[in-house]
């Protein structure tokens, strides 16, 4: 149900709404009224996105990971006396994720059935964890190596990492326990033979690809997590591009 022109249309429409939420993150102390007031920002972005699509959810998930995130690296930037560093946006976009939303939305979601079915945490439980599939993905396009502008086949890499461990619900949504399993290990032997800081075998990558395509499985909380990665790359590469 969507393409890469609508993907990046949706993607487009987004860009005040990440705005709003580094003005609240800037604006606005840790605690509830925050929560609050990035929960109002994210549903209308939501709206805006499904309006753009036509009712297709192309980044709900992007718009509760990279929102925490982008939230979360603004209030440091404010703050002198924290450090400033993937993992302490991290822990800060945690911290705001554990806060419950004041709004309580009871509209059924393809994610939460999956998590209530399956018994996982889910993309609730991944940011309020403080992301840690977000730093695997750092780690694998070798962030902390200095890394800060990995190439296309490393960023590949970090979504294939995510993929091998993460219960995604996107996966459990579409095939149920059997699938997540398939991803997991297939995504785990991709990985294996693949040295460190190298590209992954591009024929069985395909091969990967193609199963995925057929069984109309989609490792989209996987990919949310992977943009959130390349967000603070980002912030990171642009600031060491400047020095």
């Amino acid at each position: 149900d969507m393409d890469i022109e609508l993907m990046r249309k949706s993607a487009k429409v987004l860009e005040p709404t990440f705005s709003e939420l580094a003005e609240a993150g800037k604006t606005i102390e840790l605690g509830q009224e925050l929560r609050d007031e990035i929960g109002k920002i994210g549903r209308r972005g939501e709206a805006t996105m499904m309006d753009a699509t036509g009712g297709v959810n192309t980044h709900r998930g992007a718009i509760w990971n990279v929102g925490l995130l982008v939230t979360a690296a603004s209030g440091l930037m404010t703050q002198e006396d924290q450090p400033f560093t993937a993992f302490s946006i991290t822990q800060r976009a945690g911290s705001l994720a554990s806060i419950p939303d004041s709004f309580i939305d009871s509209s059924p979601r393809p994610g939460a059935t999956a998590r209530k079915k399956y018994k996982v945490g889910g993309a609730v439980s991944e940011a309020a964890s403080g992301f840690p599939h977000v730093i695997a993905i750092l780690q694998a396009m070798g962030f902390y190596a200095g890394n800060f502008i990995p190439s296309r086949e490393l960023q590949i890499k970090g979504l294939i990492t995510c993929m091998s461990s993460l219960d995604d619900t996107c996966i459990l949504h579409r095939g149920g326990a059997e699938a997540l399993a398939f991803v997991h290990g297939w995504a785990t032997d991709l990985l294996v033979e693949s040295p460190p800081n190298e590209g992954l075998d591009v024929e069985k990558l395909s091969a990967f690809d193609q199963h995925l395509t057929n069984r109309n499985l989609s490792p989209g909380g996987s990919a949310d997590l992977l943009a959130g990665a390349l967000f603070l790359t980002s912030i990171f590469g642009e600031s060491h591009a400047n020095h």
